[in-house]
């Protein structure tokens, strides 16, 4: 994995991060690719439960299955502009995000 802004997470016995501008599942043990999803360029992720939360350096949030199986988005927008090299961070139901200009806290709690 070559991770730029964040490392990987692991969840069980597999590794989710970015390997340059490829998200990507690998078994942490092996090294063996389980899949990778364009479409981020560069990013950073958390691990939520049992999801990813992804930012890509250019602004595209997503919420992504923590699965090895296959990369199912299961939501995903464009909040930010260029530059987002920091990770996420959730905090108490809130999720913080931003680029070189501004940040934005997402209320992210269930209803």
């Amino acid at each position: 994995m070559r991770n730029h802004f964040s490392t990987c997470v692991r969840k069980g016995d597999f590794l989710f991060g970015f390997d340059e501008r490829m998200l990507t599942c690998l078994e942490w043990r092996t090294g063996k690719v389980r899949w990778k999803e364009r479409g981020f360029d560069k990013g950073s992720l958390i691990l939520a439960d049992d999801h990813l939360i992804v930012l890509g350096e250019k602004g595209k949030l997503a919420l992504v299955e923590a699965s090895p199986d296959k990369c199912r988005v299961k939501a995903s927008c464009q909040l930010l502009g260029d530059k987002c090299w920091s990770a996420p961070a959730l905090a108490d139901g809130r999720l913080y995000i931003r680029d070189e200009e501004q940040a934005i806290c997402l209320d992210v709690r269930r209803k």
